[in-house]
């Protein structure tokens, strides 16, 4: 899957080069609730997917975490020094979990349908073709 997901990210101007630490994302999936907050969710997940997959960055050090912020115009020192946010994230995890999602990027599709990982094109097809959203799937 890494030599697929290069190529597809290479088409579009991503070089993801998967070396970077692996640790607990609690703290980040926290700044994104934060960055709902501020209609700022695209731009923080964003941020965050290239300083781990094309960076190399930390994503569970909070100085990193910081940077990310401050980088998207987003003040989150207060939240990453406490705890806000972290039930909210527990939750989430825990309906994932429910849901057969244990990586990501995952989807969910009218509350029933769930993709975890990175899919070919024609999974969407089918998934999306089964669910009556697309007429047939495209050979």
């Amino acid at each position: 899957m890494v030599p697929y997901m290069k190529d597809q990210g290479a088409k579009v101007g991503i070089k993801f080069s998967y070396g970077g630490k692996v640790g607990n994302t609690l703290d980040s999936h926290r700044l994104v609730e934060l960055a709902k907050t501020k209609g700022k969710t695209d731009q923080c997940i964003e941020k965050l997917m290239s300083y781990y997959f094309e960076q190399e960055k930390d994503i569970s050090d909070k100085k990193v975490l910081l940077q990310a912020a401050t980088e998207i115009g987003i003040d989150a020192k207060e939240v990453l020094e406490g705890d806000q946010y972290a039930d909210t994230v527990k939750k989430e995890v825990e309906n994932a979990y429910r849901m057969g999602i244990s990586g990501v990027p995952a989807f969910i599709i009218n509350r029933s349908v769930s993709l975890s990982g990175a899919q070919e094109t024609e999974t969407w097809e089918e998934v999306l073709s089964e669910l009556g959203y697309l007429d047939t799937p495209n050979k």
